[in-house]
C-alpha cells in the first residue's frame, strides 16, 4: 500500500523550504506587476479598479500553495524523476519560443521539442517518459487551478466584434508561484529511519534502466518552484463557465499525456506519441478554445433599450442593490433609458434616492433602490456594456501560431521574388 500519511508529511516539511526560494519571490514580484498592469488596464477603460492587486496577489499565494501540495502528491504517487528529464534544454527553449508568442513558454511545447530530438538523433540522453510525466502534472494542476480559481479575478474588457460592434466581455489572466516537491534519484548509503519504503508497483512512470542499476540508488524529495499562468477571454459564456469548459478540456489533455508517459516509460513506441502529443495537443486546446469564442453569440452586447451591466465594483452602490453582471437597467428614477447617456445624465444631478427597474438574464424584471441621503452620488459602480464605438477598446488576436508561421514564410518568400 502505497504510504500516504509519511509521503504527505515529507511534503508539507518541504514545501516551506520551497517558498523560502528566492525564486519564489521572484515569480511573486511577476506576478505583482502583471497585476498592477491589470490594475491600470481597469483604470483606463472603467476609471476604476475592480479588485486591488495586493487582494489578487494573496489569492494568488494561496491557491498556488495548495496546488504545489496537490501536484507533489501526484509526483510522489507516480514516481517521476527529474534526474534526466532535461529541463537544463527545456527551459532556454522556453524563453526562446516565448519570444515567438508568450503561450509557447508552456512547457508541452519546449518539452515536446527536446523530447523529440533526443528520440530521433539520440544526441541527448532524457528521460522522455519522466519528461512528460513532469508536463502532465504541471498541467493537471493548472486544470484544477483554473477550475477552482481561474474565475476569480476576471477582468471586465471591450472588444471589438465583427457582427455586434463593441461587445463586453472579461480577460482571464491568472498566474500562480507553485511550491512544488519533485523527485530525483542519488546514490549513497542512508539510515533506514529517514526512508520511506515504497510498494512494489511503484514507480508507475519508471525512469531509465542504468539509473536504478546502482543498489544504492535512492529518489530524493527536492523543493522547487514552478510558475503556471492562465491567459483566456470570456465573450460567450461566463468567466466561471469558460473557466470549467477550459479546465475540462486540459484535464482531459493532462489525463492524456500522463497516461501517455506511463506507456512510454515501457515501450519506446509511446515516447514518440507522447512527444508529439503535447505540443500538438496544447496547440489544437488553444485553437479550439478560440474558434468556439469567435463563433457563438457574445453575452454582453449593446442594448436598443436599456443599459447592461458588465460588471460591478466591490462594495458599491450596484453591488449593494442587488445588480449584477448580465442584467439590463431599464429604468433609473421612473425614466426610461432608451437614449445613450441617459443614466449617466440622470446621475450628474447626484439624486439622494435612486430606484431601478432592472431585467435579469432570465427575464425577470425587478425593481431596486438605495438612499444615497444626504449627499447624493453621481455614479452606481457599474461597468456598462457601450451603446456607442466612441471608447477605449481591446482586439482580439486572430492568428494562431500556426496561421503566424504561415505568414511568416508568405513573406519570406515574397521578399525573395
Amino acid at each position: 500500500m502505497f504510504p500516504f500519511g509519511k509521503v504527505i508529511i515529507l511534503i508539507l516539511q518541504g514545501i516551506p523550504s520551497a517558498i523560502l526560494n528566492p525564486f519564489f519571490w521572484l515569480v511573486l514580484f511577476i506576478v505583482w506587476n502583471q497585476y498592477k498592469r491589470t490594475a491600470a488596464l481597469e483604470k483606463d477603460l472603467f476609471g476604476t479598479v475592480k479588485i486591488n492587486p495586493r487582494d489578487k496577489v494573496l489569492y494568488a499565494i494561496f491557491y498556488g500553495i495548495l496546488g504545489g501540495m496537490i501536484g507533489s502528491l501526484t509526483v510522489m504517487l507516480l514516481g517521476i524523476s527529474i534526474t534526466e528529464a532535461g529541463l537544463i534544454y527545456v527551459w532556454p527553449l522556453a524563453l526562446i519560443l516565448a519570444l515567438i508568442h508568450p503561450h509557447l513558454m508552456c512547457f508541452s511545447y519546449a518539452g515536446g521539442i527536446v523530447a523529440l530530438f533526443s528520440l530521433m538523433t539520440g544526441l541527448l540522453r532524457i528521460d522522455v517518459a519522466g519528461l512528460m510525466g513532469l508536463v502532465a502534472v504541471l498541467h493537471f494542476v493548472e486544470s484544477l487551478l483554473i477550475y477552482f480559481a481561474g474565475h476569480i479575478n476576471a477582468t471586465p474588457v471591450f472588444v471589438k466584434n465583427e457582427r455586434h460592434g463593441i461587445v463586453g466581455g472579461f480577460s482571464l489572466q491568472e498566474f500562480w508561484p507553485v511550491p512544488i516537491m519533485l523527485l530525483t534519484v542519488i546514490t549513497g548509503d542512508f539510515p533506514s529511519m529517514d526512508v520511506v519504503q515504497m510498494p512494489d508497483w511503484w514507480p508507475l512512470i519508471r525512469p531509465p534502466a542504468h539509473i536504478l542499476q546502482n543498489t544504492q540508488a535512492i529518489y530524493l524529495m527536492l523543493p522547487v518552484v514552478a510558475a503556471l499562468g492562465y491567459g483566456d477571454i470570456a465573450l460567450t459564456r461566463t468567466p466561471k463557465n469558460r473557466c470549467k469548459s477550459t479546465a475540462k478540456n486540459l484535464l482531459i489533455f493532462s489525463s492524456t499525456l500522463l497516461l501517455l508517459s506511463v506507456l512510454a516509460s515501457r515501450h519506446t513506441a509511446f515516447a514518440y506519441i507522447a512527444a508529439f502529443f503535447a505540443p500538438a495537443g496544447h496547440e489544437l486546446l488553444i485553437i479550439t478554445g478560440k474558434k468556439s469564442e469567435r463563433k457563438n453569440k457574445p453575452l454582453f452586447i449593446p442594448q436598443e433599450k436599456g443599459e447592461m451591466v458588465l460588471d460591478t465594483v466591490k462594495n458599491s452602490s450596484a453591488e449593494k442593490m442587488g445588480i449584477s453582471s448580465g442584467d439590463i437597467i431599464m429604468s433609473v428614477n421612473g425614466q426610461d433609458l432608451a437614449k445613450p447617456g441617459k443614466l449617466k445624465e440622470v446621475l450628474s444631478e447626484y439624486p439622494t434616492y435612486i430606484w431601478m427597474t432592472v431585467k435579469t438574464p432570465d427575464g425577470k424584471i425587478k425593481d431596486v433602490e438605495i438612499n444615497a441621503f444626504p449627499n447624493g452620488i453621481n455614479t452606481i459602480g457599474a461597468i456598462l456594456v457601450p451603446r456607442d464605438s466612441s471608447g477605449s477598446y481591446v482586439v482580439m488576436e486572430k492568428a494562431n501560431i500556426l496561421e503566424k508561421l504561415k505568414n511568416l514564410f508568405k513573406k519570406r518568400s515574397a521578399k525573395n521574388k
